[in-house]
């Protein structure tokens, strides 16, 4: 008995210990061993003139664009007429081999502006390299550099894929020290900091410094989920909060880059808003998530495929919680590229394929509505609304908004063009939607002014009326 009870006692204890194990966080130096030969330092040469202060936000090393431009240098502060040569700004900053052929992904604020570009590998070999393409918006660029041989590199992973609390290693040349490695987790998904125009930031408490940026944030497999890019740091230095573009939005950019030299992102056509819970109510939706969609341009990939009414929930297998993400997402198309679309059409879900092409000039973007001119005022009372009698271009006139109307965010001005998903263009048609409501609220789909200076696009508002 005391054999078998003492048997047991080391199974518990081996047990324990492998739980204990696996609650550890994870072995990092076979990873970092395994990405290291495909980070690269890049160190840029900028000319400095009257208008490069560093509003470029270059990672300069020195944490202070201003001790570039000493008073000193400058010809006004001396009687000499001797003039000083041109100074430069060194830039320095992080990369990775993304493709064998010698095509390096960085920052655009790495490289913007600069004259002279040298990318350095671990084991200390330099190559000059050249820009072969850049993308502003999305603060991403592709150098290429002549090895005369095939590069490690590192692959992209999917970035879609990785949550809160998932262990990543950031690998760069913070402040000059190459090879630097910092480890953490995401610590959120999906941050907005108003740094890029597709802001859609992994942030992680790896620490991530000056000189990271352009460096890869890798999974657990040695696979690239993100591109270190900014951090808040009130100190000047890493407070634990980095943001990295997501692998989602950087690998079709650097694959353009590379082949193409620039990035034409793909459009849908539709003009969306949010599922707020009162249109969520009326359209009988299971969640407040999704796009709702307002209008579908003529001649666009959603022309004839989706319509006014119908809420977008995912694209390219991708859920679209709300309009942003339907934004972001879509922007990760290149045009060319068909895409499935999953949405929610009266309370039905449904999907279509979509082919990606590049939005039109602004004068073709028109909203198609038919109307049948009918000049006939009409009060809708219990909705606080006046119509005009004679139709607008591509709806019904609001002449008047009181009450439940000027509440629900209605204004004079507006165009009414549908009512629960019926197109109207007419004040009559407009009342015939409403009549047959009772008193259930009714969805306007509304174009033309808001309030305090809102959204003028079309949006769907819902109104309830009163008894």
């Amino acid at each position: 008995m005391k054999l078998l009870a003492r048997s047991f006692s080391v199974l518990f204890l081996l047990a324990a210990a492998v739980a204990h194990a696996a609650d550890l966080p994870p072995a990092l130096a076979d990873l970092a061993a395994k990405v290291a030969p495909a980070v690269v330092s890049i160190a840029s040469m900028a000319p400095v003139n009257k208008n490069s202060a560093q509003d470029d936000g270059s990672d300069d090393g020195s944490g202070d664009g201003s001790a570039y431009h000493p008073a000193s240098d400058k010809p006004s502060d001396t009687a000499s007429t001797v003039v000083p040569p041109p100074k430069t700004i060194e830039s320095l900053g992080s990369g990775f081999v993304f493709d064998p052929a010698g095509y390096i992904l960085t920052n655009n604020h790495v490289v913007n502006g600069a004259s002279n570009i040298t990318v350095t590998f671990p084991d200390g070999t330099v190559y000059p390299a050249i820009i072969a393409g850049r993308d502003r918006d999305a603060d991403l660029a592709v150098l290429k550099i002549n090895a005369g041989h095939k590069l490690p590199f590192v692959p992209f992973g999917d970035s879609n894929k990785m949550r809160v609390g998932d262990w990543v290693l950031a690998v760069g040349n913070p402040f000059g020290m190459p090879g630097t490695n910092t480890a953490g987790i995401v610590s959120a998904l999906h941050r907005q900091i108003d740094d890029t125009k597709y802001d859609d930031f992994i942030q992680t408490d790896a620490a991530i410094n000056k000189g990271n940026s352009g460096g890869p944030l890798f999974n657990l497999q040695g696979q690239v989920i993100g591109v270190n890019s900014a951090i808040y740091a009130p100190s000047g230095a890493s407070d634990g909060i980095g943001f990295s573009i997501p692998s989602a939005m950087a690998e079709p950019v650097a694959e353009a880059l590379a082949h193409s030299g620039k990035m034409v992102r793909g459009w849908l056509g539709v003009a969306t808003e949010e599922v707020t819970p009162s249109i969520q109510g009326v359209l009988k939706l299971q969640s407040p998530k999704g796009a709702l969609v307002g209008a579908v341009s003529a001649r666009s990939p959603a022309s004839g495929k989706l319509q006014p009414g119908d809420v977008i929930t995912a694209m390219g297998g991708t859920p679209i919680d709300n309009p942003r993400a339907l934004f972001i997402r879509t922007a990760e198309f290149q045009t060319g590229q068909s895409v499935k679309v999953d949405f929610v059409r009266n309370g039905v879900a449904a999907h279509t394929q979509l082919t990606i092409t590049a939005s039109p000039p602004a004068r073709d973007e028109n909203i198609e509505q038919t109307h049948e001119p009918k000049p006939k005022p009409v009060t809708l009372s219990a909705y606080g609304l006046g119509l005009a009698g004679n139709p607008a271009e591509n709806g019904v006139s609001v002449t008047s908004a009181t009450g439940p109307a000027a509440k629900a965010g209605i204004v004079a001005g507006n165009i009414i063009q549908q009512v629960n998903g019926v197109v109207v263009a007419t004040a009559t048609d407009v009342r015939k939607q409403v009549d047959a409501l009772g008193d259930a609220p009714a969805v306007f789909l509304i174009s033309g002014p808001a309030q305090g200076g809102g959204n003028p696009g079309p949006r769907w508002v819902a109104v309830k009326p009163n008894k």
